[in-house]
C-alpha cells in the first residue's frame, strides 16, 4: 500500500469509530429521555423488552467501537512498521507516542460502557422514584 492508501485507510477506521461512537450517544440519549418520561408507565413485560433491545443495540455498538478501533491501532502498527524499514518515508507520522491509540481505544470503550451501565441505572431509578 502507498502512503496515501494507508493514511486513508487509518483515517477511514477513525471516522468509522466516531460514526458508531455519536451514534452510541444518541441511542443513549433517546433511551435516557424515554426513560424520564416512560419507564414508570411501562409494564414489566415492556420494560424487559426496551431494557433488552437497548442492551442489544448498545452491545453491538459497543463491538464496533472496538472492531472499528482494532483496525485502526492495526494500521498505525503496520504504518510504523513500514517507516522503520525504510519502505515508507511517513516523514509527519509517528510524532505520537504509540500508546496513545490503544489508549484512546480504552478510553472510548470506558465511554460507551459507562453511558450504557448509566443509562441502565436511570431508567431503574426512574421506575422506582416515580412509583413511590
Amino acid at each position: 500500500m502507498s502512503e496515501a492508501e494507508l493514511f486513508t485507510a487509518f483515517h477511514a477506521s477513525l471516522a468509522a469509530a466516531n460514526s458508531v461512537l455519536f451514534g452510541h450517544i444518541s441511542l443513549m440519549s433517546g433511551f435516557l429521555i424515554m426513560s424520564y418520561f416512560a419507564a414508570d408507565k411501562l409494564s414489566p413485560v415492556l420494560a424487559t423488552i426496551v431494557i433488552a433491545l437497548f442492551s442489544a443495540a448498545s452491545c453491538l455498538l459497543i463491538f464496533r467501537v472496538f472492531l472499528n478501533r482494532n483496525d485502526a491501532e492495526a494500521i498505525v502498527a503496520y504504518m510504523l512498521e513500514q517507516k522503520q524499514s525504510g519502505s515508507l518515508e511517513l516523514s509527519w507520522f509517528g510524532v505520537n507516542p504509540p500508546w496513545t491509540v490503544g489508549a484512546t481505544t480504552l478510553l472510548e470503550i470506558a465511554v460507551v460502557l459507562g453511558g450504557f451501565l448509566g443509562c441502565l441505572v436511570f431508567f431503574f431509578y426512574q421506575r422506582r422514584s416515580s412509583n413511590r
